[in-house]
């Protein structure tokens, strides 16, 4: 749900509580462990689905499912998004040169060397409507929160590794804006804002300020400012711009972004659409119900069947976050959903405004909120405050959130904790809620937790899946295209924090099926320069070593 603050505390202390009840313990593990299901076809209604800048694309579907694809895209959220662009863009760039003749395009057997192959046709699954899981449902954020990313991985991987991961995350603050600025994606409100990480309690700043001088000796080039109580109320850039009051006790501040994430995810489908309308099918309200291998026979490596229709394909990508052990088993245990809250309110008549220049977040015992303020409208009126959080506000400090894929539910002790806290925070500078009231809507959405608490991304090996995969000589109908040899790949596990991951994870994905994955590829909008292991975090692979060892039972045994 956009969380601008690792889930990590939160679920420690949870798991804390149910530790010295071991019972309650293991409830939660075995029902996080459960295969997730379908996504619920009637979920709560989320803000940001509202007014489509395509309408044409929320059930996008052809008359009749095609019957074969050369890669099948299980979900139609930021991830999909990101490996179909990142696939097409790099076939664009890998067209045949100018000038060249048709045999300069061929190897010495004829068939077409790997830039000159034609683009891959690419068919999009979603249960339901376009983009109306977790990217639909999400804060609005492009926020990481270097300072605790780098708390929590400097033990376990070396604080070399947690740097590089907090700079992946940090890469996203510059590659969604200067994408959506490239392609005048306008109506996704992609930009970047001035963030106040706002503490409540003199400890947690303390222990925040820590983190962030620990992290600026291992990533000295990020612009961090540390806010002591007197600061954060009287003489910075938050009281002149905020007005918080005698609760907040600190803030950290720095660069971070924020969007319209469904729009944003729509303007990439369109473009898409636009550019390459031979080869990428929008498929919603096309539920897939299994994935298996095809009979040798069939031309093609695997056979997927959906709610209508079946299609044969030789990529299978699971863009599905926390669904991602629906069909891979090899998922259940080491990843799970959470119940997430997000709200939309109307800002009090005298809370100050910078046309959606601002974002914070609220630290408080052990839990965090996240906001952002969306731009002026049309009117010139305030935008609206997205606010969202209270996980640890739930029943068994939150736990009761976990293992959870149903986001037609709304626990109502975290949405009330959203519904008041804004005026005390910021009163007497809140002032009068607005005549229609303060909170305009509230919607929950699933978001993913692994049990090493980072996403899995990469090609999956057919031992994890329980299906043939990847063929040596790849099959007739898949020489002509423009991929590596067949498989299923994943990007998903992103931990409440999808981005700050999702677009570049995606990114690399749709390099590996291409092909460049070793190849040292120019800079390009929303992609970085490089090797895709110069800027993926190898910890990020989903390996079936790390897999493994990924179970969520370890998040236990951190904590006990």
């Amino acid at each position: 749900m956009g969380a601008v603050l690792s889930l990590f505390t939160t679920l420690g202390v949870a798991i804390k509580v149910l530790l010295e009840a071991n019972r309650g313990l293991q409830e939660v593990l075995q029902r996080a462990s459960q295969a997730p299901g379908l996504p619920n076809p009637k979920p709560t209604d989320s803000y940001w689905l509202d007014e489509p800048p395509y309408p044409e694309l929320v059930d996008a579907q052809s008359k009749v499912l095609p019957g074969e694809a050369d890669i099948i895209i299980i979900g139609s959220g930021i991830t999909g998004a990101a490996v179909a662009w990142s696939i097409l863009q790099q076939h664009r760039q890998d067209e045949a040169v100018p000038g060249a003749t048709p045999a300069d395009n061929r190897d010495d057997g004829g068939r077409p060397t790997p830039q000159h192959q034609r683009a891959p046709r690419i068919v999009v699954l979603e249960a339901r409507a376009l983009c109306s899981g977790a990217t639909g449902r999400n804060g609005g954020h492009i926020k990481p929160s270097p300072q605790e990313t780098f708390a929590d991985f400097k033990d376990k991987l070396g604080p070399s590794r947690a740097a590089e991961i907090a700079r992946f995350q940090l890469r996203h603050v510059e590659m969604l804006p200067e994408l959506c600025a490239h392609q005048g994606w306008d109506v996704a409100e992609c930009r970047k804002v001035q963030t106040c990480d706002l503490y409540i309690d003199a400890k947690d700043r303390d222990k925040s300020f820590a983190r962030v001088r620990e992290l600026k000796q291992w990533v000295p080039e990020l612009n961090i400012d540390c806010l002591d109580e007197k600061q954060a109320q009287e003489k910075s850039i938050i009281r002149q711009t905020l007005h918080v009051n005698g609760f907040v006790k600190g803030a950290i501040s720095y660069t971070a972004g924020a969007l319209w994430p469904f729009r944003f995810v729509s303007s990439v489908w369109k473009s898409l659409l636009e550019d390459f309308p031979e080869h990428v099918s929008l498929e919603t309200h096309t539920t897939v119900t299994s994935v298996s291998a095809s009979s040798p026979a069939a031309g093609y490596t695997y056979e997927i069947e959906t709610t209508r229709g079946r299609i044969q394909c030789n990529h299978v990508v699971h863009a599905t976050n926390a669904f991602a052990g629906q069909y891979v088993p090899a998922f259940r245990g080491k990843l799970t959903g959470a119940l997430a809250h997000m709200t939309a309110q109307r800002p009090g008549k005298k809370f100050p405004y910078r046309n959606g220049e601002q974002s914070w977040s609220l630290i408080y015992e052990d839990g965090f909120d996240y906001t952002t303020q969306r731009p002026a409208g049309p009117d010139g009126q305030p935008g609206d405050i997205m606010y969202g959080g209270g996980l640890n506000r739930g029943a068994k400090q939150g736990m009761s959130a976990f293992g959870v894929w149903d986001d037609s539910i709304v626990d109502p002790l975290p949405m009330a904790h959203l519904g008041g806290s804004l005026p005390a925070i910021f009163e007497p500078n809140w002032g009068p809620d607005a005549e229609e009231g303060r909170v305009k809507k509230s919607w929950t959405g699933i978001i993913a937790a692994t049990g090493d608490w980072l996403p899995f991304v990469g090609r999956l090996d057919p031992k994890l899946t329980g299906r043939r995969g990847d063929s040596p000589r790849g099959n007739a109908r898949q020489k002509d295209a423009a991929t590596v040899s067949p498989g299923e790949w994943v990007s998903a596990g992103y931990c409440g924090e999808g981005m700050v991951y999702a677009w570049l994870c995606g990114t690399a994905l749709g390099i590996m099926i291409s092909g460049a994955e070793h190849q040292d590829l120019p800079a390009a909008p929303g992609r970085p320069a490089g090797k895709v292991m110069d800027w993926l975090p190898r910890e990020l692979l989903a390996t079936p070593q790390r897999i493994k060892k990924a179970g969520l039972e370890g998040l236990a045994e951190k904590f006990a």
